[in-house]
């Protein structure tokens, strides 16, 4: 694989002369050579097969609470959106009460919050409870919803799963919150509240679907519902959508189907000193890429763990992306038959295959204009490979984070890596004007060698139906 890339290929060039007097600059500057000299040399390992990766299943750990802090109370308790400690940017937290092998006789506060580069210190959760005004400090684990082998550079807001273990003392609280510092016993003036359902626990039933912030300035309203009545034919049970900002006929969308009880909607900002002035922010989200899908896992968790009580699956896609059931009525009935009962607490992400579909010039007259995704009969030939754009039913029970295409870190151990679904039972259709940038070496083969495109044709007469009432009930033409 060649020689390991050496740091005085860059520190030849640079003559003691040359070196800036400021010493401030200078150490930075060399800070900054050691980063890329690092990031370099694991990149180096990767294409070895020799770079560390990062376990995804947690060894049990010892708890320790500390009762005695006096700990003042938080002055302001968030119940959405982004809360700032310092470097570490809160923005959600949610009881867990699923076996886990972390901490296997205790509950678990699960907080999802970013922090510019890797937390390297030892992270402590005050846990306070709102009736009796009782409170506990405890040390936490840290995950990074992140692996190295993605990207290894460090100077990005970073994905953090937080996990608190609850005392028993506290297991029956209905009403909690949490914060998090570096230091044990110190006393923050802001909290999340802790999402808990306290309802009796039923049976977990069926799919909800994920989608990562929305920032479309342009109007998409009726590609959005033909997306959304689409789900529910294919077997979606809720849609949880975030938001940063969109059009006001996608805006009028959203509010229709929440006003209806079948999606969540979900305000969305960026953390920390990121821009949030609306064109501001939505060109930095476009023009940086490698942060744009870091910052997407914290909707993408905070998604699963709104319904790790709830729901069987997960199922994280975009709104150009259909997950659709070719041999089954429905995803429910289609997994039931390649989920044995053996298998169900072993399953963690069971993957669709990808297919792209670019703009067809085949005119379809039949189907109303604005059914975007119907009107396309074309469709690649070519389905990518396993691992390749797909997209993942995430099982609630034995996954503790996920990525954009599958589970990241597991509940607990001997569990089953990802499932790849036969192509012949469900295929996603991706919607694109062109090529990812990593496709584009194969680009016009995906473009030119394509076939007719049947597998929505069983779904086509009632997704036309419902999505025309809804169109013309919001006035959308």
């Amino acid at each position: 694989m060649g020689r390991r890339p050496s740091i005085n290929l860059c520190w030849n060039h640079i003559s003691i002369s040359e070196q800036h007097n400021d010493e401030k600059f200078g150490s930075k500057f060399m800070d900054d050579v050691d980063y890329a000299y690092e990031a370099i040399n694991y990149m180096h390992d990767f294409q070895r097969g020799k770079a560390e990766i990062r376990p995804v299943v947690e060894q049990p750990k010892m708890t320790n609470y500390f009762w005695n802090c006096h700990l003042q109370w938080p002055i302001n308790v968030s119940k959405s959106g982004w809360i700032s400690a310092h470097d570490l940017h809160m923005f959600s937290a949610t009881y867990d009460s699923r076996k886990n092998s972390l901490y296997p006789f205790n509950h678990i506060i699960q907080v999802l919050a970013v922090s510019f580069q890797s937390i390297t210190t030892k992270c402590f959760c005050n846990i306070y409870d709102l009736d009796t005004h009782s409170s506990v400090a405890v040390e936490a684990t840290v995950r990074e919803i992140w692996q190295r082998a993605w990207d290894p550079r460090p100077f990005f807001y970073i994905p953090n799963l937080i996990s608190c273990p609850v005392p028993q003392q506290f297991k029956e609280k209905l009403h909690l919150a949490v914060s998090i510092s570096t230091r044990i016993c110190y006393n923050s003036q802001s909290a999340v509240m802790v999402r808990k359902n306290n309802s009796p626990k039923i049976e977990k039933t069926g799919i909800a679907v994920c989608v990562k912030g929305l920032d479309f300035l342009r109007d998409i309203s009726t590609e959005l519902v033909e997306w959304i009545e689409a789900q529910y034919l294919f077997g979606a049970e809720h849609i949880t959508v975030y938001n940063y900002h969109v059009h006001k006929k996608i805006w009028r969308v959203l509010k229709y189907y929440e006003q209806k009880g079948m999606l969540t909607l979900v305000s969305l900002s960026l953390p920390g000193f990121s821009p949030n002035h609306v064109f501001t922010r939505s060109n930095f989200i476009w023009r940086n890429r490698q942060q744009k899908r870091r910052h997407e896992l914290i909707p993408y968790n905070d998604c699963f763990y709104r319904h790790i009580d709830t729901h069987k699956y997960i199922l994280i896609v975009d709104i150009d992306e259909l997950v659709v059931p070719l041999r089954s009525k429905n995803w429910s009935e289609m997994l039931e038959e390649i989920v044995t009962e053996q298998m169900k607490l072993r399953v963690t992400s069971l993957s669709v295959s990808n297919v792209f579909k670019f703009p067809s010039k085949v005119a379809v007259s039949d189907i109303p204009e604005y059914m975007h995704m119907l009107r396309n009969r074309r469709v690649s030939k070519i389905i990518n490979k396993k691992g390749e754009y797909g997209k993942s039913f995430t099982n609630t029970d034995s996954s503790t984070t996920v990525f954009n295409h599958f589970a990241l870190h597991r509940q607990y151990e001997n569990v089953l890596r990802t499932i790849y679904i036969s192509p012949d039972l469900a295929i996603k259709l991706h919607y694109k004007s062109d090529c990812p940038i990593e496709s584009r070496r194969h680009c016009s083969i995906f473009h030119n060698e394509t076939v007719e495109d049947k597998s929505l044709d069983k779904f086509a007469n009632e997704l036309v139906k419902r999505t025309s009432r809804v169109v013309q009930l919001l006035n959308l033409v």
